[in-house]
């Protein structure tokens, strides 16, 4: 199936790069940690027409979008011609939260609500607690917007995060992790590649380390993007009680997580402490010492790399998973479409992230290495099909593992993972057994939790 562009749609290769999930940090300072603006669903005004009649695609609007996800140059190349083509009298004005007197703080003591917003779903908590979002399910059903096309692990995530089950948001893409692995440096020692479908524990992923670990040469076996791995963690397990506000990283299954990557890390002999780092990225992409990496979301950067003829030979198997939790993957993470419950523009806006939802809309996506979010095997089939160089690589890796619905995010993940990877860090260099650093870790995120709350 080829996707028809509009005007404007321009391939730029090396803007792919402008798809950059902003960190948990950089979306919370975005939006900020205080209280309730009073914006909420009492100013939402009508959310839609009546079912029987046609929803009007020609009308002339204005409306503001919120984008606190990606580049102003994605957005204007990948995003703002599929609604110029869909809706051609409506017009966008593009809210960039990094420009002066964009913080949402700053927009709403201005009285100038967005209308739509693009955010990460640990974005979503932060907006809700303003009562800046409008529940999409009744202006889906009077639309007659179909929302079963979606996988639902990622709409059971988004409805999470309310404490009644609405649905504040659709899900654009997926954070998807896997077992990255340099080619060049096993060819060099003649050992086999690693295969999907492996276990944290598996002897021949062990095996793989062992025989990797070459510190002759420098080189490490195994590394790991521990934000990514602790925070969307495979057994499913949250780092702060939505209702307590407690945090919950001394569960028994934070220690097995570092246990496991500890133990692998340390194959490879005495841990000197400048030796690892809390994401790996550099180790593996730009020094190139490390033979495994367990991490996400730098395509992009490996893509640009290749154009500019440096790059090297790599490629990925599915994420090795834990036992206790088989054929599981990394939580829900994403970039997530929402409405305002401001400004009486509900259904328009609906109607408008549905469409940059679609499957046509996101089988371009999925050649620009965004993670589709339907059901249809047409658009999941897309991933990584609009690069030749990807082409080639096991991109259907990426969808072996099944996707758990996240846990309940919170306002205070972003300060608590924080925490909790500098701690992983000391337990995979050997300075803290795991049982010293998780308590040591919910003590200080209680602490910022504290902080947060008096900041108010």
């Amino acid at each position: 199936m080829q996707v028809r562009r509009g005007n404007g749609m321009r391939k730029r290769q090396g803007k792919r790069a402008g798809l950059i999930f902003v960190s948990m940090v950089l979306i919370m300072g975005a939006l900020g940690c205080s209280g309730k603006s009073g914006t909420g669903a009492d100013n939402a005004g009508e959310t839609g027409k009546t079912a029987d009649k046609t929803f009007d695609f020609q009308q002339s609007a204005t409306l503001t979008m919120f984008n606190g996800t990606v580049s102003p140059d994605y957005y204007k190349d990948y995003v703002e011609p599929h609604i110029k083509k869909k809706f051609p009298n409506v017009k966008i004005e593009h809210i960039n939260p990094g420009d002066p007197g964009n913080g949402l703080d700053s927009l709403i003591a201005a009285q100038k609500i967005p209308d739509i917003y693009l955010t990460a779903t640990n974005g979503v908590p932060a907006l809700l607690e303003r009562g800046l979002l409008a529940d999409i399910d009744p202006i889906a059903k009077t639309n007659k917007i179909d929302l079963t096309v979606f996988e639902d692990p990622m709409l059971q995530s988004i409805r999470g995060i309310s404490a009644k089950g609405e649905l504040f948001g659709l899900p654009w893409t997926y954070g998807s992790t896997a077992l990255f692995y340099n080619k060049d440096i096993f060819d060099r020692y003649g050992i086999a590649y690693p295969k999907s479908g492996m276990t944290w524990d598996s002897p021949e992923l062990r095996d793989l380390v062992v025989k990797l670990n070459r510190p002759q040469d420098g080189i490490r076996g195994i590394m790991f993007n521990l934000g990514n791995m602790l925070g969307q963690n495979q057994l499913s397990l949250p780092l702060v009680d939505p209702k307590t506000d407690k945090a919950l990283v001394q569960a028994e299954g934070f220690k097995r997580i570092l246990d496991t990557f500890a133990s692998l890390y340390k194959l490879g002999g005495e841990v000197d402490p400048a030796d690892f780092d809390a994401s790996g990225q550099k180790a593996f992409i730009t020094k190139r010492n490390v033979a495994i990496w367990a991490g996400n979301a730098v395509y992009p950067m490996l893509i640009d790399l290749e154009k500019k003829g440096q790059g090297f030979n790599w490629d990925i198997v599915s994420l090795p998973t834990f036992k206790e939790a088989p054929g599981i993957g990394t939580q829900y993470f994403g970039a997530v479409w929402a409405v305002s419950a401001a400004n009486g523009k509900q259904e328009l806006a609906t109607h408008i992230i549905s469409l940059l939802t679609s499957a046509e809309v996101q089988i371009e996506g999925g050649g620009l290495i965004r993670f589709p979010t339907l059901k249809d095997p047409t658009v999941k089939d897309s991933l990584g099909k609009g690069d030749s160089f990807l082409q080639s690589k096991n991109m259907k890796s990426l969808q072996i593992n099944k996707i758990p619905a996240a846990t309940t995010p919170t306002k205070y993940d972003s300060a608590a993972s924080g925490v909790l990877v500098s701690k992983a860090v000391e337990v995979i260099r050997g300075q803290k057994d795991s049982n010293t650093a998780l308590r040591e870790a919910a003590e200080e995120i209680e602490k910022k939790i504290a902080e947060i709350r008096g900041a108010k």
